[in-house]
């Protein structure tokens, strides 16, 4: 009987593992590194009659597993209409643990600088508990920011 017990624990743990593995992509063929994908949320700026950032963060809950790195991913959309001209248009990405993804991209007089695109930061927690990320946008006066959370345990 004690033994049925014990081989249901493990049973169970190493399912739970197999599914965290299931989740888990290659984020780079060069250096071997494995991560599970996050989506960390979208950011958009938009020239149409004006200026308008909008930001909007996701949210991931998850089992903590020791040593598991998770690559938490922003989609970016630069919508340049020429409406405004000059300057710059910026989207960031700041992990929980300070490591920034940032893309600038200069406002040229006359040229379509539309772009679009993904910023994206490697995390390897610790411990079980509550991580945060925030992405931003920037355009002259205007910007807008999201906080995302990493919620484990």
């Amino acid at each position: 009987m004690k033994q049925n017990k014990i081989f249901g624990a493990c049973a169970a743990a190493v399912v739970g593992l197999l599914l965290v593995c299931m989740a888990v992509v290659p984020v780079s063929a060069e250096n071997g590194i494995c991560a599970v994908g996050v989506p960390g949320g979208s950011l958009l700026i938009d020239e149409t009659k004006g200026v308008d950032c909008t930001a909007s963060a996701g949210s991931y809950i998850g089992p903590y597993v020791p040593g598991v790195t998770y690559q938490i991913v922003a989609n970016c959309k630069y919508f340049d209409t020429n409406d405004v001209i000059g300057g710059t248009a910026e989207f960031r990405l700041k992990g929980s643990d300070g490591t920034e993804d940032t893309k600038i991209i200069n406002d040229i007089l006359v040229m379509d600088n539309s772009w679009e695109g993904t910023l994206s930061v490697l995390f390897t927690p610790d411990s079980p508990g509550a991580y945060h990320w925030d992405i931003t946008c920037i355009r002259g006066s205007e910007s807008a920011t999201s906080r995302g959370d990493l919620i484990l345990s």
